[in-house]
């Protein structure tokens, strides 16, 4: 087998998500192989990526000429992808080829210059200045170059497009929460966005939209429970909208999971990996983590394994429970339960209240203010017949 297991996983887990290209090369360069021909593939899979070619084990093969590989055969792709889990861990395998590169490259310094201090003739404050210079060049490319601080003209020249996956609603990375006291309807709302969405339909208005995939990692909810719940509403939508909802959403339901575990974490990535969901309804939050969420150290860890899968370009849909605590006009807090960190970090923050005056209808409570313009409804009702299970009680613009 050629190259070191990190380079080769490496280079697996490209063939496998080409996506995850963007983690890699941020972290590692084609130089760091020790087996040039292995870099060569690297390289030219930037290449591949960058003339918008498919990306896989057979593709890469057949520019093997192109690329002057010689005694590897292409058929040993295969064995490098099956030896990767998931593509989510490129970033962890590109750093291990820098780290082993940078070690190479210390010790080829160190062995130079040792033979360098053992000749008569050694001028040893050129000798040393020498050094020096090569070891903050080393120290320069040992650093990962994921930070770059671009000119704001730069920034300004980009579109100001919006990603949409739902019009009004949601775009690619964005971050929704949604709270609610128990029985209030949440879980029938996310179900209601994720089906309505995967048949081509806008969730909340009369419109036809381009169906979006979804996975669902739904760690209180059995397989049961989801049967019994959106049996009706996905024929309705699949009859109504542009894809079949049963086909377009994966779910994984009813086992508690630990995100914060590398493990577990490692597992929902695979998911994402093989289904390549547009949207991910993940939660609830607190059966997210082996323990209560009370404070800030607490949530640091479950919000950035959020942001690992968030990074991979979904939406983020969750659900959270609310705190039973009133707040200052008497109502219950919408807040989600636990830490603060949890307020100010997704784009949106909803909670379903229940009007007093009509059971019929929930206020949609924002717990903290918009990222960004949307056109998410103050009201929601129950749908009567031949409506979806929550409508607007006011018209959207």
């Amino acid at each position: 087998m050629t190259g070191t297991a990190a380079e080769r996983s490496l280079l697996g887990s490209l063939m496998l998500n080409p996506d995850s290209f963007d983690f890699a090369r941020d972290r590692a360069s084609a130089d760091d192989f020790s087996d040039q021909r292995m870099g060569a593939i690297f390289a030219g899979i930037e290449r591949m990526i960058g003339a918008k070619e498919p990306v896989n084990t057979i593709t890469v093969g057949s520019h093997f000429p192109d690329w002057i590989i010689r005694g590897l055969p292409p058929t040993e792709l295969d064995s490098w992808v099956g030896e990767v889990a998931t593509a989510f861990r490129s970033g962890e395998f590109a750093d291990a080829v820098r780290d082993a590169a940078t070690r190479r490259k210390l010790e080829d310094i160190s062995r130079r210059y040792l033979a360098a201090a053992q000749d008569p003739a050694w001028h040893s404050p050129d000798a040393v200045s020498r050094a020096i210079d090569e070891l903050q060049q080393l120290r320069e490319n040992a650093t990962s170059r994921r930070f770059v601080a671009k000119k704001l003209g730069a920034i300004l020249e980009g579109s100001d497009e919006y990603d949409w996956l739902i019009p009004g609603l949601l775009e690619r990375r964005d971050r929704l929460v949604l709270t609610g006291a128990e029985g209030a309807g949440k879980t029938t709302f996310v179900r209601q966005l994720a089906i309505l969405a995967a048949a081509g339909l806008h969730p909340l208005k009369n419109a036809k939209i381009t169906p979006v995939k979804v996975l669902v990692v739904d760690a209180e909810n059995t397989e049961r429970q989801w049967r019994r719940a959106v049996r009706q509403m996905t024929l309705d939508a699949a009859r109504a909208g542009s894809a079949d909802p049963a086909r377009e959403i994966h779910i994984m339901a009813g086992s508690r999971i630990d995100v914060t575990r590398g493990s577990d974490l490692g597992e929902i990535h695979r998911l994402v990996d093989e289904h390549k969901p547009d949207m991910l309804l993940i939660g609830p939050l607190y059966k997210l983590v082996p323990r209560a969420i009370n404070n800030d150290d607490d949530a640091a860890p479950l919000i950035v394994a959020l942001d690992s899968l968030r990074d991979r370009g979904l939406a983020l849909v969750m659900e959270a429970h609310a705190g039973h605590a009133l707040g200052a006009g008497g109502e219950r807090d919408l807040r989600p339960r636990g830490s603060s960190a949890l307020l100010g970090w997704p784009e949106f923050g909803f909670g379903l209240r229940p009007t007093a005056e009509d059971p019929d209808m929930v206020s949609v409570v924002r717990w903290r203010g918009d990222r960004d313009k949307r056109d998410w409804p103050k009201h929601l009702r129950r749908g009567l017949s031949g409506e979806w299970s929550w409508v607007p009680s006011e018209p959207m613009e």
